[in-house]
């Protein structure tokens, strides 16, 4: 099996990390982003990986060479001139079959080997793998027909379909790449779909990171060094399911609606003066952290991460709050429910350990009082 990466641009957002060196030579412990890719590929029974490279290509040409230490055989297409992510792709020689391609500044754990059969299976010309992610909107949002307002769903949870920079395709691509003309991926994608070829999705929740941002790469660095071989081994992985298929999916666009409002308390911005209390939500932050680290299968997490950035998503945000409740539960099974509840509210709105441990803080606090 073959795979294309795509390792030319400079990482400008990257800066100042990137200022003398490639992006895709950025360390992750002791490998490169790029290192941990192929080892990744080469786990899945890719033995043949391309490197598509332009800016400072020499550095990566005399880290990689053959790709013999590595196991697999390397060769380099140059792209003289920047035209855009996709443009390469026309330079790559003897490209005659499937080729998964991916951009090289990308941390996952997506099984490579699943989406390559997925997408020989597909009878499509190009696979697009697609990451789950939450986008909270922080505002009521209305559902308005023929100028009457039908509905109203409070702070909801939009759930979007992106790509992740990963994707497997056909040579026949090649033909919506002119020579000469600037073309992205997502030029490509929406030439196919234009021109009534089949573009596959392939929909995964595995952990997966971008590394554009100084703040990303420095996430994805915490991530790695927490479990290696998470991202250097592609050991399998469970079935995936498709767009008509997912089981968060009825059909309509992707919302997940939540009533009511989350307070300020249930989002952590109770204030209180008192160093005791203070130290007492320290540790709760701290327990939190843990049991967000066990649910994602990572290390603890620091109080301001996000769950949801770090892999979280639906089933493990509830399977959180069923911890978090089992591990603060109130003696009064209606206050349970409240905090059950106000949990399952405030992990959408801000899903971090700090915000938690208010909601927690808050109940704590309104129990004493009697109130609420």
């Amino acid at each position: 099996m073959r795979a294309i990466i795509l390792t030319g641009g400079k990482g400008t957002r990257l800066r100042p990390y990137t200022e003398n060196r490639p992006k895709g030579l950025l360390q992750l412990s002791r490998y490169s982003i790029l290192e941990v890719i192929i080892r990744r590929l080469r786990g899945a029974g890719f033995s043949h990986i391309t490197l598509c490279v332009s800016h400072l290509a020499d550095q990566i040409r005399a880290e990689f060479g053959d790709g013999e230490p590595l196991g697999v055989r390397i060769d380099y297409s140059t792209d003289p001139s920047p035209l855009g992510t996709a443009a390469p792709l026309a330079r790559v020689a003897g490209w005659h079959g499937p080729a998964l391609v991916m951009n090289g500044d990308v941390l996952t754990a997506l099984d490579f080997a699943e989406l390559y059969r997925t997408h020989k299976d597909s009878g499509g010309v190009l696979t697009v793998a697609s990451f789950r992610r939450p986008l909270p909107i922080g505002f009521g949002v209305l559902d308005v027909r023929d100028g009457e307002v039908a509905g109203i769903w409070e702070k909801p949870t939009l759930r979007l379909d992106i790509s992740a920079g990963i994707y497997v395709a056909d040579p026949a691509v090649l033909e919506a790449i002119i020579p000469g003309q600037v073309i992205d991926m997502p030029d490509l994608v929406a030439s196919m779909i234009e021109s009534g070829r089949r573009v596959h999705i392939y929909s995964f929740t595995d952990r997966w990171h971008d590394i554009g941002t100084p703040e990303r790469y420095e996430e994805a660095k915490r991530c790695f060094a927490a479990d290696p071989d998470l991202y250097l081994r592609n050991g399998g992985a469970p079935a995936r399911h498709g767009p008509g298929d997912r089981p968060d999916e009825p059909g309509t666009p992707v919302l997940l609606l939540h009533s009511g409002t989350a307070s300020r308390e249930a989002n952590g911005s109770v204030t209180n003066d008192d160093p005791a209390t203070d130290e007492a939500t320290d540790e709760l932050t701290d327990e939190i952290a843990q049991d967000m680290g066990t649910v994602l299968e990572c290390r603890p997490l620091a109080p301001a991460d996000d769950f949801f950035l770090l892999g979280g998503d639906s089933l493990r945000a509830v399977d959180l709050i069923a911890r978090l409740t089992e591990r603060f539960e109130p003696a009064d099974p209606e206050a349970a429910d409240r905090l059950h509840a106000d949990l399952l509210l405030a992990v959408f709105e801000d899903a971090s350990p700090a915000a938690l441990a208010g909601v927690v803080r808050s109940h704590r606090t309104t129990s004493r009082t009697g109130g609420r």
